[in-house]
């Protein structure tokens, strides 16, 4: 009933700090960051701090079925996002997620040197 009321957004106006919240309606965490590549348009998914585990983790953006000004809703339930990868360096790299939105936290450079 409540989701009614909230307003849907695209993925380019997520913000730091907004809940993620599995189908079965558990809080698991805060977004952190944005995993996108804002200039071809390609969203990777939505990284968020666990709220028990206290690391970061990459929900895909198959799993994610709604955004609003509120959350992030999952379309999976909690038991299936606990199974989530770690979010860590190697993303970035992997997904050729250099220099978007605000991945200076990191503290990585991004060449060969």
């Amino acid at each position: 009933m409540g989701r009614m009321a909230e307003e849907q957004i695209a993925w380019t106006a997520v913000k730091t700090g907004e809940s993620v919240v599995t189908s079965d309606g558990t809080n698991i965490g805060k977004v952190v960051e944005v995993a996108a590549l804002a200039r071809e348009d390609i969203f990777h998914g939505i990284v968020f701090e666990h709220a028990h585990r206290r690391k970061h983790y990459l929900a895909p953006a198959a799993d994610i079925g709604l955004i609003t000004t509120e959350a992030v809703h999952l379309s999976v339930d909690g038991e299936t996002s606990d199974r989530y990868e770690e979010f860590e360096q190697l993303h970035v790299s992997r997904l050729g997620l250099s220099g978007i939105f605000r991945w200076k936290h990191f503290g990585w450079k991004d060449s060969d040197e």
